[in-house]
């Protein structure tokens, strides 16, 4: 559901925007349809992706590709990774989580209007939901590469870079609930994950 602009009240100036210049296009392309694969698990749950299903879908992630603007000589590759991503996502423990139909109020690509400063302004919230401990976890999925060592550093860097953006998601869900919340970083080509309380 998209609140609409006045019904909440101003939130702190906007963030600077999260630099990716270190994301070349086909990467961030290839993210984009992880997305929609994990916004669509996220809508049917998690039995009916089968690694049958996901085989069988191959094709499709390559038209999703190409219609974003992959080169035609990089689309083989890319549609490997978004499926590679996936079926790592599936068959992790903590993406079982993420997607536990238990889980209560489960949304994904969860978009959110609010006032900010008389200007509408909008986030999108990648998962959230409320836990069996009645916690609010807002969760954003991660999926490009880290090649070489230092992963545990890497995700403490990634922590740091975008705490700000997930900080900002519990303020404006904050002013619709007053429920404890916590945030999530999730890297499933990885299987990375770092999580803190919100400030």
């Amino acid at each position: 559901m998209v609140w609409q602009a006045g019904t909440l009240p101003p939130l702190p100036d906007e963030l600077p925007p999260v630099e990716f210049d270190w994301a070349s296009e086909t990467t961030r392309h290839i993210g984009t349809v992880v997305h929609r694969a994990l916004q669509q698990i996220g809508r049917e749950g998690l039995a009916r992706w089968t690694p049958e299903r996901l085989k069988a879908l191959a094709p499709g992630f390559r038209l999703a590709l190409a219609r974003q603007g992959v080169p035609q000589d990089k689309l083989a590759d890319a549609a490997m990774r978004v499926q590679e991503t996936v079926s790592r996502a599936l068959g992790d423990p903590r993406g079982a989580w993420l997607f536990d139909p238990a889980q209560q109020q489960a949304k994904s690509e969860y978009p959110l209007a609010f006032d900010n400063h008389g200007q509408l302004a909008t986030v999108i919230i990648d998962r959230t939901f409320i836990d069996k401990d009645g916690i609010r976890w807002i969760v954003d999925f991660k999926t490009g590469p880290h090649s070489g060592g230092g992963v545990e550093e890497f995700l403490d860097r990634e922590q740091q870079r975008y705490r700000g953006q997930l900080e900002k998601y519990a303020a404006v869900l904050r002013q619709l609930e007053s429920r404890p919340v916590k945030l999530g970083l999730y890297f499933p080509l990885l299987g990375g994950w770092r999580e803190w309380e919100a400030g």
